[in-house]
């Protein structure tokens, strides 16, 4: 039997299926859609849920923040046997992308710096298509459109994403257009690491995100959208990994 080092969990104690959420309060608000919820122990933090929907058992699982942990979070667990992620959570968008809209990846830019530690980062990875189609398929169902598109991933949200200061606007300029040259249509700090480690280890994964910071504005979605985007966000991801086979 295997053991994560840092998880901490056995191979018999998750699903094959996941879902990786970077805020840990998030894991306790999504068990209010499963049955039979189970807590694992938590370890440095990382926050682990095992529960059934719509008959098929899914493992919730907190990182905090950034690539490193992320990526450390999905390789353990793709040695404990999963084979499909979906990261869930929150992202900066590019118009005509709305505040509350739905963004799904098909590929990934590297600008952190985790990948290069798993493959080639001078290329975008892809996410895999049946998520893509399950969670797309799940958002229509909703009655939300999903944006499907090339994602960016960054380390330096002060200095890369979300300008606070003379300098650190200056670069985030500079990341704005060189990111809509590219048809990038969302910014995170996840994903490309995800899916060029995905692609190393053999497994399928995919990144889901509500679109709640404007990249050329900044400006921040309001909380109440938030709160109701979220739950939106919940079901159309369970939803989707529940259907993939």
């Amino acid at each position: 039997m295997t053991m994560a080092w840092y998880l901490g969990h056995e191979s018999n104690e998750v699903s094959d299926r996941a879902i990786l959420i970077g805020d840990p309060d998030r894991v306790d608000r999504i068990a209010d859609y499963l049955d039979d919820v189970r807590y694992l122990p938590i370890k440095r933090g990382l926050k682990t849920i095992v529960g059934s929907y719509r008959g098929a058992m899914i493992t919730v699982v907190s990182f905090g923040m950034g690539a490193p942990i992320a990526t450390i979070v999905l390789h353990e667990l793709s040695q404990l046997g999963v084979t499909r992620f979906l990261r869930i959570g929150t992202a900066m968008y590019f118009p005509p992308i709305q505040a509350g809209d739905f963004i799904v990846s098909t590929k990934a830019l590297s600008f952190e710096g985790t990948s290069i530690a798993y493959g080639d980062i001078t290329q975008p990875h892809d996410a895999s298509a049946q998520l893509i189609s399950n969670i797309t398929s799940a958002a229509s169902i909703a009655g939300r459109a999903a944006h499907c598109g090339l994602y960016a991933s960054y380390d330096a949200f002060y200095r890369d994403m979300f300008g606070v200061d003379a300098i650190s606007q200056q670069r985030v300029e500079q990341n704005r257009k060189k990111l809509a040259a590219l048809g990038v249509i969302a910014i995170d700090m996840e994903t490309s690491a995800l899916l060029t480690a995905a692609t190393a280890l053999g497994v399928s994964c995919a990144s889901l995100c509500l679109g709640t910071v404007d990249a050329i504005s900044q400006q921040k979605l309001e909380a109440g959208a938030m709160q109701s985007g979220e739950r939106k966000l919940f079901e159309i991801a369970l939803d989707g990994i529940a259907a993939t086979p």
